[in-house]
């Protein structure tokens, strides 16, 4: 029989463990041996456009994002199926007698999103690429599919690291608010939120709108990337509500472990939850705000809670949702 402390290809002429092994003190790796960082990045990023206005704001702010972590931005635009091609032969979307009004309005839009993209790309300049094999550093491509919204951005967003709209509102169009509703409520992936204007610095001075909810904490979750790049002490809001424990210490003690500086900031009790918030953004100049997109039950419409509704309507920065 063999003895018990036999091992395969072991001879007598083998290396001795050291005594401190067999104590079980694991000696320090050399610091040319230590392991790779393994902090998520963002290397995908989602850019959806529809030919208002808003598209320049979405794409300068992706563009910003894309240069810090060497992203790629697909620019989508989802050009409305008017004939029905893509769906089943025995259902429309559209009476065919609307078929001529609509086909020449969508048409209209496919024309000035490419132009915006095209006028945007000849100043940024970003290689264009289909394939993220052996590519290095940002990119772009433009891709124009014909469907239906919800269907082609649900299916998108979902292999993607992060998803940019335009903030609805005064001169958006309903694609934007659909594309804002179908990439919170059907992709589980992060949602930048632009607003119109000049793009923001997302890694100034980030502020976390805190609740201790699940969506909250995804948010968190998926904004480290962002957090991370911050080198100054990072501000909670911490906003209790009665059906969710706010635990801040326990926040501030996780994003340590992530070398995250982060301290809570006093709350104002005499406004609004959403007004205060939005305050203490503006007087910390902050970059970007981290908050989940409560709704109230589980019903698929846009219903959204007061403080969700209130941001998204009033915000001048952007604002990183998850749901």
């Amino acid at each position: 029989m063999r003895p018990a402390a036999y091992v395969r290809g072991s001879s007598s002429k083998s290396r001795p463990r050291s005594s401190r092994f067999m104590r079980g003190i694991v000696e320090p790796a050399p610091e040319n041996d230590a392991l790779p960082s393994r902090r998520s990045a963002i290397k995908h990023i989602l850019v959806c456009v529809d030919g208002t206005d808003k598209d320049r704001s979405v794409l300068d702010q992706a563009l910003q994002i894309a240069l810090r972590f060497g992203s790629h931005i697909d620019v989508l635009h989802v050009r409305f199926d008017v004939h029905g091609i893509t769906a089943d032969r025995h259902e429309r979307q559209i009476d065919r007698l609307l078929d001529k009004p609509v086909e020449h309005a969508v048409a209209e839009a496919a024309t000035r999103a490419r132009r915006h993209f095209e006028e945007w790309h000849a100043q940024c300049k970003l290689p264009l690429h289909d394939s993220g094999t052996a590519v290095q550093g940002p990119s772009s491509l433009w891709r124009e599919i014909v469907g239906y919204e919800n269907e082609v951005i649900a299916r998108l967003g979902r292999v993607s690291d992060l998803i940019v709209v335009a903030r609805g509102g005064k001169g958006s169009s309903s694609s934007s608010a659909m594309a804002l509703e179908t990439a919170l409520f059907d992709t589980s992936r992060p949602v930048l939120m632009v607003p119109d204007g000049t793009a923001a610095n997302p890694f100034h001075r980030p502020l976390i709108a805190w609740n201790g909810s699940r969506e909250a904490a995804r948010a968190i979750g998926f904004a480290l990337p962002f957090l991370s790049e911050f080198k100054g002490c990072v501000e909670i809001f911490a906003a209790p509500e009665s059906k969710h424990h706010t635990d801040t210490e326990e926040l501030v003690r996780y994003l340590g472990w992530h070398g995250i500086v982060a301290d809570r900031v006093p709350v104002d009790d005499a406004r609004p939850i959403g007004m205060n918030l939005l305050a203490q953004a503006s007087a910390n100049q902050t970059g970007l705000i981290v908050m989940g997109a409560y709704t109230h039950g589980h019903y698929r419409q846009f219903l959204f809670g007061g403080m969700t509704r209130y941001v998204m309507e009033h915000a001048a920065i952007p604002i990183l949702f998850a749901h």
